[in-house]
């Protein structure tokens, strides 16, 4: 029954269903609900679930029931560095990887970290070992989409995103990269039909859920005139309103140019009042 309901519990997490994972476990007794195996397997369930707190402290309890073991530091790793908590995450990887220099998770939990502090180089050169390792590893793919997006290549983690979801639609990371990539590019309607799918293949992922929440009141009618500002920094508008206004004096067309100064403070303010209205409406379910 224990060794059932563990095969279970991983084959839950094998399809992003944390919630159904432990509820496995809690089926467990015995020696079995106190292998390590047990304990990788709700340390993982609990950060898939967005609960990264309880992940590290199973995963540390695991590492002092066990000792070193590769899966707990490596969930150890990833809910450390989704906490903030950095230093201690880079630790964990590096015990990790002392352990099994060619562990896949943990190279490419840390190239992900590396690609967050913008140091691609070394991020590169740990994901090309994980991929040498295992080259049709999920992670790998996952971890190339990511830093990709950290590097700014927005078209480059669509393409990785849409080659994930050609393999196993219900892949919910790689749903939530292409919302991710997406909403990197402007475009509110197909990050919300990724964060959207994310959010229902693990509806336990609450950044998932609020992504989707708010880029459902991003793409409403009402706010797509702002899509502006989405697609462009503040500065990079104001510029342009800046030398618009300029020209029309210059050509002119000074009498223009005060209705369209206007025009620009009353979008401006439109910009302000309308999202948390729309949000709000929608909240109360009048939109």
């Amino acid at each position: 029954m224990s060794a059932g309901a563990l095969d279970l519990a991983g084959h839950w997490l094998e399809r992003g269903r944390p919630d159904r994972a432990l509820d496995e476990l809690s089926r467990v007794t015995g020696e079995e609900a106190v292998s390590a195996r047990a304990f990788r397997i709700r340390a993982l369930a609990h950060h898939l679930a967005d609960e990264d707190a309880a992940a590290v402290d199973i995963a540390r309890s695991g590492l002092a029931a066990h000792g070193p073991d590769t899966g707990l530091l490596g969930v150890l790793a990833q809910a450390l560095a989704d906490l903030g908590r950095t230093p201690e995450a880079e630790r964990a990887c590096l015990q990790g990887l002392a352990l099994d220099p060619e562990d896949v998770w943990l190279l490419c939990t840390y190239a992900r970290m590396c690609g967050f502090a913008g140091q691609h180089d070394k991020a590169r050169l740990l994901l090309e070992r994980a991929a040498a390792a295992e080259p049709g590893a999920r992670p790998v793919a996952h971890t190339r989409a990511v830093l990709a997006i950290a590097r700014g290549d927005h078209d480059e983690a669509r393409r990785i995103a849409a080659g994930l979801l050609a393999a196993d639609p219900d892949d919910a990371g790689a749903h939530a990269l292409r919302g991710l990539a997406a909403s990197h590019r402007g475009d509110t309607g197909a990050a919300y039909a990724g964060f959207r799918a994310a959010a229902a293949n693990n509806p336990q992922n609450r950044h998932a859920v609020a992504a989707a929440r708010e880029l459902r009141a991003a793409d409403h009618w009402l706010l797509r005139p702002l899509r502006p500002f989405r697609r462009f920094s503040a500065f990079q508008i104001w510029i342009t309103v800046v030398v618009v206004h300029a020209a029309l004096r210059l050509v002119g067309l000074g009498a223009a140019a005060t209705p369209a100064a206007l025009a620009w403070l009353a979008f401006c303010a439109y910009s302000w009042i309308a999202p948390p209205v729309v949000r709000g409406l929608m909240k109360r379910g009048v939109l």
